[in-house]
């Protein structure tokens, strides 16, 4: 039964038999909430310390988001046009499919390969038209799972040749 409140808010039971005190704790709300923070510091502009907790407490809070993996679940939606390309970033690189107005799926990778290409492509529906940089394994990639799909050559990397 409830027996009031702790001096945090929280709210205290106990036990109708043996008369112990305890509160219990939600860490599904406690998660999201530790979550929340972490997107708002990460994609705002406030420092570590701005916080109603010391910066120390905060890094070791969130620490565990870091190693949140975000995932795109591909939806079925055929698009007409993809552009398709890969992108480096300290060594790794991100291959990446694009509508030109949202990011379709991507891939993490050591390099632009075909390997890499077919797992990234093989989810996602064949588009009217692919928009590529002239890479030769994600021609050839395209031409295999997408028969049908026109390739373009992006007018970026043309003019950048």
């Amino acid at each position: 039964m409830k027996n009031g409140k702790t001096s945090a808010g929280r709210t205290r039971w106990r036990c109708k038999h043996c008369g112990a005190s305890t509160t219990k704790s939600r860490t599904d709300i406690t998660r999201k909430a530790e979550f929340d923070a972490f997107q708002h510091w990460l994609a705002g502009t406030q420092a570590q310390g701005g916080y109603t907790i010391p910066r120390r407490t905060f890094r070791h809070r969130i620490r565990w988001c870091w190693n949140v993996a975000p995932a795109l679940t591909p939806t079925g939606e055929v698009h007409d046009q993809i552009m398709l390309d890969g992108t480096y970033f300290n060594g790794w690189c991100v291959l990446i499919a694009f509508t030109g107005r949202h990011v379709i799926n991507w891939q993490y990778t050591d390099a632009e390969k075909r390997a890499s290409w077919t797992a990234l492509l093989e989810h996602i529906p064949a588009p009217k038209a692919a928009i590529v940089d002239g890479n030769g394994p994600l021609q050839t990639i395209v031409k295999k799972l997408w028969p049908t799909t026109r390739i373009q050559r992006c007018f970026f990397h043309i003019r950048q040749r």
